[in-house]
């Protein structure tokens, strides 16, 4: 019982540190980011095809740090990818440690393609929708902070949900997840995808939710593929 104790303090500690070391890395990317967050800001507005407007004196600047925070957060993916698959997948699988490299890749391209669909694709679409109700006597002033929150989240989010096809591979891979799971499961599935994404939209309009949710039923059903072929896979 003592070992098991010391063993669990052990691992507890060893994460703790592993994320001290996380978050100091988001805080150094964040601020190196800061330095190009202008820039960054008039590729955004691109989308919107509009100057922005600050509420209050600090808005610009607090808009800025959003952006510095997001990019933050996006560069430091892959390195507390790396740190999660050392700290923890290899210790339970040490048979995929030379997968690592590999799967950090992998994973970066996903995260890229899930930000791009969202920034050629989801975003002018989402954003033409909501300027669209725009009047003559209704001018639509677009607030710099909530612009950048709308953007970021949404890029963020789809990034992240690109890693659904990878992480439900190697949860293939190690039999705990299997085609029945999401033959039996589809429906909630489905409602989970609608649900979700109109938890992580950041506007309440049901146009944006349908965009957000189209891509979490596609990754589903890729998820439910690759699991397939790994399944026959594993008993040819």
């Amino acid at each position: 019982m003592q070992n098991r104790v010391a063993t669990v303090i052990i691992e507890l500690d060893k994460a703790r540190k592993g994320i001290a070391v996380y978050a100091a890395l988001v805080v150094a990317l964040t601020v190196g980011s800061f330095f190009y967050s202008e820039p960054i800001l008039l590729f955004m507005v691109r989308l919107l095809g509009r100057k922005l407007v600050a509420y209050s004196p600090d808005e610009g600047f607090f808009a800025l740090i959003n952006i510095a925070l997001y990019c933050g957060i996006a560069l430091s993916l892959p390195a507390g990818a790396w740190l999660l698959w050392r700290g923890a997948v290899i210790r339970w699988a040490p048979g995929w440690k030379g997968w690592g490299g590999v799967v950090i890749l992998v994973a970066a391209g996903l995260f890229a393609a899930g930000g791009l669909l969202g920034y050629y694709v989801l975003l002018p679409a989402g954003i033409g929708f909501l300027v669209s109700f725009e009047t003559k006597e209704v001018a639509a002033l677009i607030s710099a902070r909530k612009f950048i929150s709308f953007c970021g989240t949404m890029l963020l989010v789809l990034g992240l949900s690109f890693e659904a096809p990878l992480v439900s591979y190697f949860l293939a891979r190690a039999g705990w997840l299997t085609p029945e799971h999401f033959r039996r499961r589809w429906r909630p599935a489905l409602l989970g995808c609608v649900i979700l994404a109109a938890v992580i939209t950041p506007t309440p309009d049901v146009y944006n939710m349908t965009l957000m949710s189209l891509p979490l039923l596609g990754l589903y059903f890729i998820s439910y593929a690759i699991v397939s072929m790994v399944n026959k896979t594993k008993r040819a």
